[in-house]
């Protein structure tokens, strides 16, 4: 039997009881998410008529979204004194990002820190790069989701616009406090770990570029959304803006629930909301999209890193779980 003390050291999200529990919660939130919509699904889905170079092109545009945060993860950790070749990085950030369907979403912010410092970058900017980069990546995400249809989703869920421009705020003011604030606590990180300080400090002109180019990277994102339901639902039609917004904001509630692998049945529970909500699409048509979507964006994010995984010497993937 597992002590308490046992259960601790490995860390509450890795004890297996609990990630059965978690899975099971969230399997029963997707059954009663979209219990009672199967008869409108299948009406809908007897009308699909998937046009391949729709998504194809939607496919392109995610795959060129990946290339952007890549270059913006390089960013950070050049600006901590680290470099990485982009095809290392690429093949670095593919296979960290299998860590989305891990509960906890902590395994591949520590992945990131882990096959970065195993080829060399420092170690405080290997752990302070990946940190810092999910962080902007949902600051830059809260602010694409206000500045593209916080209205139009306030009038499905009262109070988002209110929380997203708080939170658009808040990341505002931090990324201006971050040349301040992070030289302290790396100097604590360090010490507590045992890591060396890193020889340099990020430049505010660094920090607002990799928040743009996260920024960018949800507008991508929204494009290649708008892309693929023209590819599957050609009956959804709207203003892309409303698109990148609904897409952005559903993405977010995926991403914090942080015991849903991957964000599973919360996503997309959230993209069927918020179309049907703003009359973009009917039940029907919003849960055909919510589901294939899923297929489609898993494939682009499990495909590239179980190649890349494949790409290392069975010694490193050996090693990989302790990245945990």
């Amino acid at each position: 039997m597992t002590s308490p003390a046992t259960w601790r050291a490995r860390g509450l999200w890795h004890h297996p009881a609990l990630k059965l529990g978690l899975l099971l919660l969230t399997g029963i939130f997707i059954a009663w998410a979209f219990h009672g919509q199967w008869t409108d699904m299948r009406a809908s889905a007897r009308a699909v008529h998937v046009e391949w170079r729709w998504i194809a092109a939607a496919s392109a545009t995610v795959l060129a979204v990946y290339g952007l945060l890549i270059q913006s993860w390089r960013m950070l950790l050049r600006g901590w004194g680290g470099e990485l070749a982009y095809p290392v990085a690429v093949r670095i950030w593919t296979i960290a990002n299998l860590g989305r369907w891990i509960p906890g979403k902590v395994w591949s912010v520590g992945a990131l820190s882990v096959l970065a410092a195993r080829e060399g970058v420092p170690g405080t900017a290997a752990a302070g790069a990946a940190l810092l980069g999910t962080l902007l990546n949902i600051g830059a995400g809260f602010g694409v989701a206000v500045i593209m249809g916080a209205e139009g989703l306030d009038s499905v869920y009262p109070g988002f616009r209110n929380g997203a421009l708080a939170a658009t705020a808040f990341f505002v003011v931090g990324v201006l406090a971050l040349p301040r604030l992070l030289p302290p606590v790396l100097a604590w990180f360090s010490a507590k770990r045992g890591v060396p300080v890193a020889d340099k400090q990020l430049s505010a002109r660094t920090l607002w570029a990799s928040a743009a180019m996260n920024a960018a990277s949800w507008l991508g994102y929204g494009v290649a959304f708008a892309l693929f339901a023209r590819g599957v639902t050609p009956r959804i039609s709207g203003d892309p803006a409303l698109f990148i917004a609904v897409f952005t904001a559903s993405y977010l509630v995926g991403y914090l629930v942080l015991f849903s692998p991957g964000g599973l049945g919360f996503r997309e529970a959230a993209l069927t909301l918020f179309l049907v909500g703003v009359g973009a699409a009917g039940q029907g048509d919003a849960v055909i999209l919510g589901v294939t979507s899923r297929v489609w964006l898993t494939v682009l994010e499990v495909v590239p890193g179980l190649v890349s995984l494949l790409s290392l010497p069975a010694s490193q993937r050996a090693a990989l779980p302790r990245a945990e």
